[in-house]
C-alpha cells in the first residue's frame, strides 16, 4: 500500500470545504425575549394559524426539540429557508430508516410573516435554553469520504484496518486539520458538537445521508444535535440526531440517529 502525501490529500480535500455553525449554550437569555431566537425547548414559534403538530404515525402531539433562526444565527452557507422547527414522537421513536413513517417534522419558512409563540398545555416538555451561533470550517469525517471523496477512501483504502491504512488515515487527518485550522482535537471528533451545516459527525457507524426522493442527490445537514447542555432532549445510548435538507426541493427532509 503506498504511503500519501499531505500535498496530495490536501487537492483532494479543498474542493470539499463548506463551512457550518456550531450552536453553544448562551451564558444568559436574550434580555428582550424575540419569537424567532434560536431555543432548544420552550415552546415553538410558529406562523399566525398553525396549530401543533400531530405525529402521523401515532396521531398524539409531538415535542418540540428546537426552533433556529437561520437567517439571522446561520453564520455558514445556507439552504434557502430563513427559519426552521424540529419536532419529535418519542412514543413511536423513529429513526429515520426507509421502513419506517412518521414520527417527526420539520416545518421551514422562507419567510416568518406573523410569528406567535404557540402555548400548548401548561409547561413546555424541555426547559427552554437559548443558543449562540460560531462559524467553523468543515469536512467529512472519516467515514464521509465513501461518499464525499471516494478517489481518497480507495486510496487509504477506506475499509483497510492494517497499520499502513492507519498511517494514510494519519495523513488524512492532519491535512484537514490544516484546512479548516480548528483547534486540534481527537481526529475521530471531527465535526462533533450541535452544529447546522457543514458535515455531519458520524457518532457510530458509515455515512447515513439520505438522498432527495426527486432528484436523487445527497441531502445537506440541516441540524445536528448530540448531547448537549443546550437541551434534555436525548436518543438512545448518547445518540446523535441528524436532520437533513435537500437544496433544491426544502420540502424533502431526512432524519438519521447513531448511538455510540
Amino acid at each position: 500500500m503506498p504511503a500519501l502525501q499531505e500535498e496530495h490529500v490536501v487537492r483532494l480535500l479543498r474542493p470539499l470545504l463548506r463551512t457550518r455553525t456550531v450552536l453553544e449554550p448562551a451564558q444568559s437569555p436574550p434580555e428582550t425575549r424575540e419569537f424567532a431566537a434560536t431555543r432548544f425547548g420552550g415552546f415553538p414559534t410558529v406562523e399566525e394559524g398553525e396549530t401543533w403538530p400531530l405525529c402521523d404515525g401515532c396521531a398524539e402531539n409531538l415535542t418540540f426539540v428546537a426552533q433556529v433562526d437561520y437567517s439571522r444565527d446561520g453564520l455558514h452557507d445556507r439552504l434557502p429557508i430563513s427559519f426552521f422547527t424540529f419536532f419529535y414522537c418519542w412514543r413511536c421513536y423513529p429513526w429515520g430508516r426507509e421502513r419506517e413513517r412518521g414520527g417527526w417534522l420539520v416545518r421551514s419558512y422562507t419567510a416568518l410573516r406573523r410569528p406567535k409563540v404557540l402555548v400548548h398545555g401548561t409547561a413546555p416538555d424541555f426547559e427552554e435554553r437559548h443558543a449562540v451561533p460560531r462559524l467553523e470550517k468543515s469536512l467529512p469525517d472519516g467515514v464521509g469520504m465513501h461518499l464525499h471523496c471516494p478517489e481518497l477512501w480507495a486510496l487509504v483504502p477506506g475499509e483497510g484496518g492494517s497499520r499502513e491504512a492507519r498511517a494514510n488515515w494519519d495523513v488524512v487527518d492532519r491535512a484537514a486539520l490544516h484546512l479548516t485550522q480548528q483547534r486540534p482535537r481527537q481526529p475521530h471528533m471531527r465535526n462533533t458538537g450541535v452544529a447546522i451545516g457543514g458535515y455531519p459527525h458520524w457518532a457510530n457507524g458509515g455515512d447515513e445521508t439520505p438522498v432527495c426522493t426527486e432528484c436523487r442527490r445527497p441531502m445537506e445537514l440541516l441540524l445536528q444535535i448530540r448531547p448537549s447542555e443546550l437541551t434534555d432532549a436525548t436518543w438512545g445510548d448518547v445518540g446523535t440526531l441528524y436532520l437533513f435538507m435537500c437544496r433544491t426541493h426544502t420540502r424533502r427532509t431526512g432524519l438519521r440517529i447513531q448511538c455510540t
